[in-house]
């Protein structure tokens, strides 16, 4: 399947951007993608988040700016505890900016939001604004919209997500329609050995031009992404649980301790014990 076009603001008749709030047992994969910028903040839950290329841990008080048309997902751990877990989501258009010359900056702002941003670290105002966005209608909605963005567009304490702007054929052309089958497979399937041959079948491809049209379309090559998946896992495992090393490397589907070691030092610049006790 392709990443799903979600409808964002074209489907409100009364408002020039959407605002609202997930609130549910978890958060299951949904890759998709829209025309409007999203932000999204995530009041309460822990999971993997799917953005462009990069993949990542995503925890409570995380918030993302994500930019036009970059297809995305955020997946909830099956060990997560919270009875629900709960997001706000704003969805909005850079048209709805570009009359003002006041907001030229903020117009720049969203051009980095095509590699999708992260903000660490947030003022207490700036969740209270966004808190604003999400329960009040009409104009109060919009000022407090503008206050939030003002608000990140100043902040110097932001991360891009992504090295580089996501390719935006990936996500709107034909292509698109096995990308998201073998990510799909990937992140059912990562705890497991994956063959070359099983994954190209499930996409429709020889290995071969599996390989070249994966590498292509993801920037990075099916093995270095499914490591990629695979250590963001045992991350999360490390840092929730108290399993032996050993448990969690073939917990996450490496075949042996020693390959978990040696890539987890290799991609983390560290071992899995200092990550542990370092969280």
């Amino acid at each position: 399947m392709k990443p799903e076009l979600e409808l964002g603001i074209s489907n409100l008749k009364d408002a020039s951007f959407k605002a609202f709030r997930l609130y549910k047992p978890a958060f299951y994969s949904q890759w998709h993608y829209h025309p409007e910028l999203e932000l999204v903040y995530f009041v309460r839950g822990r999971g993997m988040r799917f953005i462009g290329d990069d993949i990542a841990l995503y925890h409570e008080g995380d918030l993302f700016l994500i930019g036009e048309n970059v297809p995305h997902t955020f997946v909830t751990y099956e060990e997560e505890t919270v009875p629900m877990v709960e997001a706000w989501c704003v969805q909005f258009s850079r048209h709805l900016f570009e009359p003002f010359a006041e907001c030229r900056a903020l117009l720049a702002f969203f051009q980095e939001a095509k590699r999708g941003i992260s903000f660490p670290l947030l003022d207490e105002s700036l969740v209270e604004n966004m808190k604003k966005v999400i329960e009040t209608k009409g104009i109060a909605a919009l000022i407090a919209l503008l206050e939030t963005l003002a608000l990140l567009q100043n902040t110097a304490n932001r991360v891009p997500i992504m090295k580089h702007d996501y390719p935006l054929q990936a996500a709107l052309s034909e292509v698109s329609t096995r990308i998201r089958t073998a990510i799909d497979f990937i992140n059912v399937h990562y705890q497991r050995s994956i063959s070359l041959q099983e994954i190209a079948d499930a996409c429709h491809f020889s290995p071969n031009a599996f390989c070249r049209w994966f590498k292509q379309n993801m920037g990075l090559t099916f093995v270095e992404y499914l490591n990629k998946v695979r250590l963001t896992q045992a991350c999360q495992l490390l840092m929730s649980t108290d399993w032996p090393i050993g448990r969690i490397a073939l917990q996450t589907g490496f075949e042996n301790i020693s390959t978990f070691n040696r890539l987890f030092q290799q991609k983390l610049q560290t071992s899995p014990s200092k990550y542990r006790g370092s969280i």
